[in-house]
C-alpha cells in the first residue's frame, strides 16, 4: 500500500484505509522543504558567488603580495638584538592599551596574578607600538604577559593578546598564548607554542596552560621566575634575546652591519610573507589552533570547553560544604556570596535560575541552580565605565559550586556633559536575600497548582524556575511545558507566595 499505510477495522467489519492523513502530512512536508530551498537559493547562490571570486581573486592576489612584500620585508625588517622595553606607570597608559591590562589583571588576580610592571617597545613591530603589562604567579610556575599592538594605517589598529609562558629546569619554554594572527616564522626548537586564537578569556586560557604544564610533570626553573619579579625588563628583553639567537642559528635571519639588529634572510621572508599574505594567514591561523587543540587532546584537556561564550565555560570548580542542606535556593548562599566576593569584590546577585526535573517517574529534584552576578566600576579620570557578569552553577547532585567566565563590557563617555548622564543612575539592581524570601520548596506547590489549572491537566512537566526583581519586587516565575509541547508560566511574590496577575 502506498505510503506503508496501515488499515483499521470498523466494529461492522470493514476495512478503512489511513492512507489519505499520511498522503496530506507528507505532502505538506515536501511543499515546506521545497518552500525553504526556494527561499535560501539565493542565500546559497550569493555565497557561492562570493567564495568563486575570492578563490579567482587570491592566485594573483597572493602573487602580488609576494611579489611587493618579500623585497620590502628583506630590505625594511629589522629586529632588535636586545629591544629596548621602556617602563612607564599605569596612568600614561592609552586608554584602550589601559583597558585590555586592567581586565586582564582582574581576571586573573583570582588566581594569584599580581602586576609586575607596564612596558612599551616600539622596536619589535614596525610601524606599531607594543604595550606589556607582566604578571607574575604566586606559585613562582608561570609568568604571564598581557599586551597590546596599536598598528598604524591598520584596517584593525588594535591587536590584544595574553600569553602565560613556563620555563623548565632542561630549558624547554612552553608558552600559551591567543594570538590571532599567525607567527611569520617558526618557533626555535625550545619553545613549544601553544596558539589559541578562540580562547580570548584570560582565566579559561590559563586552565589549558596550567593544566598542560601538569600533565607534562617537569621540574620548572624558577630561577628565571624570580628574575622576572625583581627585574622584568631584563627578564623580557633575555627572553626575547634567546629567542632572536635561536633563529639565528637556525638560519631564519642573519646579521647586519648594525651589531644591535639582524634581518631576514631571503628564505625566512618567503616564509613570512607566506604566512601572513591574504588569505593564506587565516588558514595557518586555523592550522596552528588545530594543532594546539591535538596537543592539549593528548593530554586529557579539552579547549572546546573554552570557546564559546563567558557564561558557557567553567574556570574554577570548589566543593559544596557538607554542612550545607540542598537544594533549596538559599541553603548555600553564604558559601555562593563568599566564592562571588573572591572573584570580584564588588559583584552582588542579580537573580537565580534553576533547572527543575519534573517527569512523572522523577521526584522535583533541582538539577542546577545559577546564581547571576553583576558588578560595575567607574573610572571618571578616564570617563569609563566598566561593567561585569559571571555566574555561579551549584550541581546539587555532584555537591559542586562552579565559577564561568566573565563577561566584560565598557562605555566611554565623549566628555564631562556625557560622563555625568552615564552616571546619574546604577546599572546594577541587586536582588535581596533576606528571612522574608520563600524558597524553591515553598513556592513550587502554588505553582504547580496554578500551572494544572492552565493547561487544564493534573500533572504539567516542570521546566525550571527563576528569582529575580520586577519594580522592585522579588517575584517567582516557574515554567511549565504541556504534552502537546506549549509552554506555561506563573509568577508568585517571593515575599508573600501569592500568584501575580499578570502572569505569562
Amino acid at each position: 500500500m502506498a505510503y506503508g499505510a496501515r488499515v483499521s477495522s470498523s466494529p461492522l467489519g470493514n476495512s478503512t484505509p489511513l492512507t489519505e492523513p499520511r498522503i496530506l502530512t507528507v505532502r505538506h512536508t515536501f511543499l515546506l522543504s521545497l518552500l525553504r530551498k526556494l527561499v535560501l537559493l539565493p542565500s546559497y547562490v550569493l555565497v557561492l558567488l562570493v567564495r568563486l571570486i575570492k578563490w579567482l581573486i587570491a592566485p594573483p592576489a597572493l602573487l602580488l603580495q609576494l611579489f611587493i612584500g618579500i623585497p620590502v620585508a628583506l630590505k625594511r625588517i629589522r629586529q632588535p638584538l636586545r629591544p629596548h622595553f621602556i617602563p612607564f606607570q599605569e596612568a600614561d597608559l592609552p586608554t584602550a592599551a589601559w583597558l585590555t591590562m586592567t581586565d586582564a589583571t582582574e581576571a586573573l588576580a583570582v588566581e594569584g596574578f599580581s602586576a609586575g610592571g607596564d612596558f612599551r617597545c616600539d622596536e619589535l613591530v614596525q610601524g606599531a607600538v607594543l604595550w606589556l603589562r607582566l604578571l607574575h604567579s604566586s606559585d613562582q610556575t608561570i609568568s604571564a604577559l598581557a599586551a597590546q599592538v596599536a598598528i598604524q594605517g591598520s584596517a584593525r589598529p588594535v591587536r590584544q593578546f595574553v600569553q602565560f609562558s613556563t620555563e623548565f629546569a632542561d630549558g624547554r619554554v612552553l608558552s600559551t598564548n591567543n594570538f590571532d594572527l599567525p607567527y611569520s616564522l617558526p618557533a626555535p626548537s625550545y619553545l613549544a607554542r601553544v596558539q589559541l586564537k578562540d580562547i580570548w578569556d584570560p582565566r579559561a586560557l590559563l586552565v589549558l596552560h596550567r593544566g598542560l604544564v601538569a600533565s607534562l610533570g617537569r621540574a620548572v626553573n624558577r630561577d628565571k621566575l624570580e628574575q622576572a619579579m625583581h627585574d622584568p625588563a631584563r627578564f623580557l628583553t633575555e627572553n626575547y634575546h634567546r629567542e632572536i639567537q635561536a633563529l639565528i642559528e637556525s638560519g631564519w635571519l642573519r646579521p647586519t652591519s648594525d651589531p644591535h639588529q639582524v634581518r631576514l634572510r631571503t628564505w625566512a621572508a618567503v616564509v613570512g610573507v607566506w604566512r601572513q599574505a591574504w588569505p593564506l594567514a587565516i588558514l595557518h591561523l586555523r592550522a596552528a589552533d588545530r594543532r594546539a587543540r591535538r596537543l592539549l587532546a593528548e593530554h586529557g584537556l579539552d579547549a572546546e570547553e573554552f570557546a564559546g561564550g563567558a557564561l558557557t565555560m567553567v574556570v574554577a570548580r570548589q566543593p559544596l560544604l557538607p554542612t550545607v542542606a540542598t537544594p533549596g535556593a538559599f541553603s548555600a548562599y553564604a558559601q555562593i556570596q563568599s566564592l562571588a566576593s573572591q572573584t570580584d569584590p564588588q559583584a552582588v546577585l542579580e537573580s537565580i535560575a534553576v533547572e527543575l526535573d519534573g517527569h512523572a517517574d522523577h521526584p522535583l529534584m533541582p538539577q542546577e541552580f545559577r546564581y547571576s552576578f553583576r558588578s560595575y566600576v567607574d573610572h571618571p579620570q578616564r570617563w569609563v565605565r566598566r561593567l561585569r557578569c559571571f555566574d555561579i552553577l551549584l550541581d546539587p547532585l555532584a555537591g559542586v559550586l562552579a565559577v564561568t567566565a566573565m563577561e566584560r563590557e565598557c562605555e566611554r563617555a565623549a566628555d564631562e556633559t556625557a560622563w555625568a548622564r552615564l552616571t546619574a543612575s546604577s546599572p546594577v539592581t541587586p536582588l535581596p536575600i533576606t528571612p522574608w524570601l520563600r524558597d524553591l520548596d515553598q513556592i513550587l506547590p502554588a505553582a504547580q497548582i496554578a500551572l494544572a489549572e492552565l493547561a487544564g491537566l493534573p500533572t504539567p512537566k516542570l521546566d525550571s524556575a527563576s528569582l529575580y526583581l520586577d519594580s522592585g519586587i522579588p517575584c517567582w516565575q516557574v515554567v511549565a511545558w504541556t504534552d502537546d509541547h506549549r509552554p506555561l508560566a506563573v509568577i508568585l511574590n517571593a515575599r508573600s507566595g501569592a500568584i501575580v496577575p499578570h502572569f505569562l
